[in-house]
């Protein structure tokens, strides 16, 4: 795409954000590839976090577009949709779908995989590379991205075949952890997620739904946009659905498990400092993401009677990248956990 189509199609994206304050705003300002990186994106959103970790450990400046992920219902009634589902954004996402060449998602499952659920097209991340005119939307290609067009010894992609084939299991465990599911449902005997998102995840799937509705009816001549829309509503449709299901529920625990269950193994059978490389790699960054995300919901059980993941995730939080762009951001964007301290 032409540059400066694609710069016109960023300023539309942000025309969406409603606050300035978190528009455009320079993150590691000290690091490198200074204007080469726009990225939208949410504080809590768990892919996003992935995103900007990957950015602060290999140093790179980004201009940064934080956007409110959840809508709003004003005193009246209107509700206000979240900005990620603003059209300019929609439409912006769009242009990386082509790219992709894969298809929208249909239904809801749990997890956030674009290869295996397919592409939300109101979801956060999308990073937009102006150097290479790249409009890039799944958090797990954005990063693998990221780390192939920067420069500097410090790659997060190994070269060596074997560690390369380990790095990408352990992304690709990661990938398929439902984190959505875990985050928005409501275990029939073990929920433990802090009271204010409980109460949120009571009616956040009618809101989405409503507004996703208002807003095919505001772009109904855009029929593009409006598929979009029906795709999502599709998404959220199903997870307001299984939402309260004791066997799916019970199913994203038992899931989980079993992808902590190979983590531990792995380590256990680790020969190198890192879990996959003598160095870190984006593995390591990724699994920082998750467990701390597992343990906000108070899902650290899942791992309890195993020590050594508990040793892992001491040291990932050593991280100043893990620090800042999970830890910090968790604590400073979601309602206070009892499970995951300051």
């Amino acid at each position: 795409m032409d540059r400066s189509k694609l710069e016109a199609m960023i300023e539309l994206a942000q025309q969406g954000i409603v606050e300035k304050s978190r528009v455009g705003k320079i993150r590691n300002p000290n690091g490198d590839s200074k204007g080469r990186f726009v990225l939208f994106h949410a504080a809590m959103s768990f892919c996003s976090q992935k995103v900007r970790a990957t950015l602060a450990q290999r140093g790179a400046a980004f201009k940064s577009n934080e956007m409110l992920i959840l809508g709003r219902r004003l005193p009246d009634g209107t509700l206000i949709p979240a900005e990620n589902y603003s059209p300019d954004y929609v439409r912006l996402r769009l242009r990386g779908r082509e790219v992709m060449k894969g298809p929208l998602v249909e239904a809801y499952s749990g997890i956030s995989s674009v290869s295996a659920a397919g592409l939300d097209p109101c979801a956060v991340p999308t990073l937009v590379d102006l150097d290479t005119a790249e409009v890039i939307v799944d958090s797990l290609r954005i990063c693998i991205h990221i780390d192939a067009v920067l420069p500097g010894s410090n790659r997060l992609i190994p070269v060596d075949p074997r560690q390369l084939k380990n790095v990408r299991r352990q992304l690709r465990a990661v990938d398929l952890t439902p984190h959505p599911g875990l985050l928005y449902g409501f275990h029939p005997e073990d929920d433990r997620r802090p009271e204010p998102i409980k109460q949120a995840m009571s009616s956040v799937y009618e809101e989405k739904i409503e507004a996703l509705n208002s807003l095919i009816k505001a772009n109904e001549d855009d029929s593009e946009l409006a598929a979009a829309y029906q795709a999502k509503i599709a998404k959220e449709a199903g997870g307001r659905d299984l939402r309260r299901d004791p066997g799916f529920q019970i199913k994203l625990r038992d899931t989980t498990r079993k992808i902590l269950l190979g983590l531990d193994a792995d380590l256990r059978q680790n020969q190198y400092d890192w879990l996959c490389a003598p160095h870190l790699t984006l593995a390591d960054l990724f699994w920082g993401v998750s467990l701390v995300r597992l343990k906000y919901l108070g899902l650290a059980s899942l791992w309890g009677d195993l020590p050594t993941i508990d040793a892992y995730l001491e040291r990932l939080l050593e991280l100043p990248s893990i620090q800042s762009e999970v830890l910090a951001s968790t604590i400073s964007s979601m309602p206070p956990s009892d499970h995951l301290a300051a």
